[in-house]
């Protein structure tokens, strides 16, 4: 799979999904899909839960990608789509839920290929959406984490 031209909208990845047909995945999608995050959201390590094993598997993959304003652009674009898929649901605001690992990925990823200011905006988002004292204190540190 090619990240440099899936973020930029130009190739499907690796199940034939353009990235703007991702982006308009209804919420049971978003919320029983589990292959699209790591697309998303790359990151330069493996993902632990992932079957597929793609991610950013060299230095120069990640400043390519970091090079790019419109893929810094999508990314940014994708975090707020996931952002307002959170914002309509509340069942996530528990103990434990998968989107709270959804969370630190896009959190790592947006650090890794946009900046600090976008990855520290995102994270305040999600603390501003939910209330800290009914998430679990160790997702609460990947959080801050990440």
């Amino acid at each position: 799979m090619n990240f440099k031209n899936f973020l930029l909208g130009k190739d499907p990845d690796f199940k034939g999904r353009m990235i703007d047909e991702i982006w308009s995945f209804t919420d049971v999608q978003i919320e029983t899909n589990h292959d699209f995050i790591q697309i998303l959201f790359p990151l330069n390590k493996k993902s632990q839960s992932s079957f597929h094993g793609y991610y950013l598997g060299t230095d120069e993959l990640v400043q390519i990608l970091k090079n790019d304003n419109l893929i810094r652009q999508n990314i940014i674009k994708s975090s707020e789509w996931f952002l307002s898929f959170l914002k309509r649901h509340d069942y996530w605001k528990s103990g434990y839920n998968h989107n709270q690992l959804r969370i630190t990925r896009i959190i790592e990823c947006l650090r890794l290929i946009v900046d600090d200011k976008s990855a520290n905006e995102f994270y305040e988002s999600i603390i501003n959406i939910c209330d800290p004292k009914k998430i679990n204190q160790k997702t609460l540190v990947f959080w801050k984490n990440a």
